[in-house]
């Protein structure tokens, strides 16, 4: 058996993994030079051997795929963790910078009003039958015709609380409020509750140590290394024929018969293939699901002349932190995550435009005095080969988009985070290449 799989991030290399180790022909094709997609760790932009990861950034303890990836290769974690709460350690509101002992004072009821909101989204994932098919849940299309903002507006949320819920909105899904499905949430959540029950641990989110890259590069040499694997950097799939007993691939260099395709990019690289037979439904839902449009900004100081922990602000750098913390050194490294409109706006400016408008942030909101040493910005959004950071069912999608896109068409399989429980992680994208490549084992 022969399968070609294109895409070398997570999700691909995972595809590989399981199906070269079952004995099958690989073909690994990336469009680009390197392998690891969305995973990506900088360091030759900073000083004194730090780091920042312009992509994925976080490993959660309900992430059992990533923590045996990461066991496998002797790779651990940095320190205890995070544990997220709605509300972050501080807050800058206009020109005023509060910590999370003043937020109490300075808007009576927030903490409650925040509360409230949460546990309201909270008791539609209690009654999620099973995360992995949200359309079965009891209030589905009700829930799916709603979005994070209608729960916003009835929960009547005053301006800070109103802040905090875009602005997780604007984090953990990388759009507004208003373009988030209630049942997508619900469903996360779920998702996230069915491992903390089934496994006892705590909820906290961990850094790679040494860098993510180290995940996918480690499980990438081990794979290109077998004899039955042929990597193929640089080369772009453009179109795909699929048959009755095989499929022909054919890259601006040459046509290769497979028995299998995986399609583990971005569903806007999928996109942008000439793909035959495509199911209409399926087709449309490659061109329209939605993907956050988040923008991280990292700025490298001489001096860590900032709050410690993750803060909110009204500014253009919506969410603030200290990617570094971990690493040591006099130096640091301070990451601004924006997402939504905010990361839209700023991706459609220049690399260089984008330091200057977020280190002048910094500094204004920490009263920094010094002038940044080393940078970057990567805007997920402007970056033609994935269009966006991770996937987010709209308001609609998840009823009408989550079958189609997780059904094998023929020959071809869907991978990505885009099709996983664990939507929007680099654990989704590792579930999906090893659930495509059992679906092909079995056949």
């Amino acid at each position: 058996m022969r399968v070609v799989i294109v895409g070398a991030g997570l999700s691909g290399l995972s595809a590989a993994d399981s199906l070269s180790g079952a004995g099958v022909e690989v073909e690994l094709m990336e469009a680009g030079h390197r392998v690891g997609g969305r995973t990506r760790t900088v360091r030759d932009r900073f000083a004194h051997g730090q780091y920042a990861e312009s992509g994925a950034e976080w490993v959660d303890t309900t992430h059992w795929r990533m923590k045996e990836l990461m066991d496998r290769y002797g790779l651990g974690v940095h320190g205890e963790g995070m544990k997220w709460s709605a509300i972050r350690r501080w807050l800058f509101w206009g020109d005023r910078l509060l910590d999370e002992r003043e937020l109490p004072e300075w808007e009576r009821g927030l903490g409650e009003s925040v509360d409230a909101y949460e546990e309201s989204v909270d008791r539609h994932a209690e009654a999620m039958i099973d995360a992995s098919r949200p359309q079965d849940h009891p209030q589905a299309e009700e829930l799916d015709s709603l979005s994070l903002a209608d729960m916003m507006r009835r929960a009547g949320l005053s301006p800070a609380a109103s802040l905090f819920a875009r602005r997780n909105s604007q984090g953990e899904f990388g759009t507004e409020p208003e373009r988030v499905s209630l049942l997508f949430v619900a469903q996360q959540r779920a998702q996230e509750n069915e491992v903390l029950a089934r496994t006892g641990v705590q909820l906290r989110a961990h850094r790679v140590a040494g860098g993510v890259s180290a995940v996918a590069e480690s499980l990438a040499a081990e794979v290109i290394a077998r004899p039955n694997v042929r990597f193929r950097p640089s080369t772009e799939v453009r179109r795909i024929t699929p048959g009755a007993e095989s499929a022909l691939v054919t890259t601006g260099t040459d046509d290769v018969t497979a028995d299998f395709v995986v399609l583990a990019t971005p569903l806007r690289a999928v996109g942008r293939m000439e793909i035959e037979g495509l199911p209409p439904l399926l087709r449309e839902a490659i061109d329209r699901l939605g993907y956050g449009t988040i923008t991280k900004t990292a700025v490298q100081f001489p001096c860590r002349q900032w709050r410690p922990g993750y803060g909110t602000t009204t500014s253009v750098s919506q969410r603030l932190y200290d990617c570094s913390v971990e690493q040591g050194g006099a130096t640091g490294v301070l990451m601004s995550y924006c997402g939504g409109d905010g990361g839209d706006t700023l991706g459609g400016s220049t690399e260089k435009e984008r330091v200057e408008i977020i280190a002048t942030d910094m500094r204004k909101v920490h009263g920094i005095g010094v002038g940044p040493i080393g940078a970057f910005s990567r805007s997920w959004t402007s970056s033609g080969r994935y269009g966006g950071a991770y996937a987010v069912y709209e308001p609609g999608q998840v009823t009408r988009y989550w079958e189609v896109l997780r059904q094998p068409v023929g020959r071809l399989q869907l991978a990505g985070e885009h099709v996983a429980t664990c939507t929007g992680y680099m654990e989704g994208a590792v579930e999906s290449g090893r659930a495509a490549a059992e679906r092909i084992l079995a056949r």
